[in-house]
């Protein structure tokens, strides 16, 4: 059992090429206008929400998009673009399209405060199309049902990408050069756990939560896109995650998937109790066998990834049943490297996730 990590590669507006995820609204839908086939029209919700429509038909004109589904589909949600002059209510929501960052007004009247005033505004997060390549939040990118797709342009040689945090029942990766396919993976995301006959008739088909591959042709000039699919529900991608991988040795038996619990219960004074759930957070610990070669290498990985995520995988490969429990986007909390044998050093590696 090989632990590989994936350094993050940081995506930049000129690597993400295209997405289906919509970050500036179009204009807000004008019953007098006639739309073409795909067009798109935006119209507005409550706190600054806007739902994007796409044309479904051509000469479309007069058909409200929220009541017209033969003639528009919803292709996402997004926020109005901040402006100096629009007076926002409190929790109104704006996005800065520059810095892809949503903001929500913490007063009322809000006028001409710039964004950066945190006395008046707070920063949510990333926008929609942003939100998968942001590892240090806990968010996701997420569309209507149907495809959600990103093309990334790296500019650099990567030999890995995980997908995390997944809502869709398939995964195609595909990799060109000068517009020739090199790689090309699809895989059914779809999952049921089957114990007897009973489970095989009954039991309840599930998806599966990540994605992971190690064998992407490293071309320097490489172009990836990544198509997601649910035709029966929302698409949803909470991390996408590029690299170089490293190795830093085997991952011996004793391995543990574990979880710090944010629940807590309220009791009275009689002992009344009242549960207020609230997320895990998912942590492995492990010990690793490292050749001694290697241990400048893990140290040099250690300082890099000090304060800062990456992918950790317990296992290089993800039909093994044990491949999501060892599976980590996160931080390590401790990362021990013990020398006390001639040949070989112990890692003692404890991961949290964000």
């Amino acid at each position: 059992m090989s632990m590989k990590v994936i350094p993050p590669l940081a995506i930049t507006d000129a690597m993400l090429t295209s997405t289906s995820a919509v970050e500036t609204a179009p204009a807000l839908y004008a019953g007098g206008t006639t739309y073409a086939l795909n067009a798109t029209a935006g119209v507005a919700g409550a706190a600054g929400l806007i739902t994007i429509y796409k044309s479904l038909q051509g000469s479309n004109t007069g058909h409200a998009p929220a009541s017209s589904p033969t003639w528009w589909v919803s292709i996402g949600t997004t926020y109005q673009v901040y402006a100096g002059g629009t007076t926002y209510a409190l929790a109104d929501r704006v996005i800065d399209n520059v810095a892809h960052l949503v903001y929500e007004s913490l007063i009322g009247g809000n006028v001409g405060n710039v964004l950066s005033d945190g006395a008046k505004w707070k920063a949510i997060g990333p926008t929609n199309p942003w939100a998968m390549f942001d590892t240090l939040r806990n968010t996701a990118t997420t569309v209507p049902a149907g495809t959600l797709t990103a093309t990334i342009t790296p500019g650099v040689r990567i030999d890995s990408l995980a997908l995390l945090g997944l809502s869709a029942t398939s995964a195609t990766i595909t990799v060109t050069v000068a517009g020739v396919t090199q790689y090309s993976k699809t895989v059914n995301l779809n999952l049921r756990y089957v114990a007897n006959w009973y489970d095989y008739y009954f039991a309840p088909f599930k998806t599966q939560n990540s994605l992971v591959v190690f064998d992407i042709p490293p071309y320097s000039n490489g172009v990836i896109t990544i198509t997601l699919t649910n035709l029966t529900g929302n698409v949803a991608c909470g991390a996408c995650v590029m690299g170089m991988q490293v190795d830093i040795g085997d991952v011996q038996y004793s391995a543990e998937s574990d979880a710090l619990n944010f629940s807590t219960v309220d009791r009275t004074t009689d002992g009344t109790a009242t549960l207020i759930p609230s997320r895990n957070v998912p942590k492995t610990i492990s010990s690793i066998w490292l050749d001694k070669k290697f241990v400048n290498q893990a140290r040099s990985l250690r300082d890099s990834l000090n304060g800062s995520t990456a992918v950790w995988a317990g296992l290089d490969d993800d039909t093994q049943e044990y491949f999501e429990a060892l599976l980590i986007l996160g931080f390590y909390r401790r990362f021990t490297i013990n020398l006390q044998y001639p040949d070989f050093a112990i890692i003692s590696l404890e991961l949290e996730e964000v």
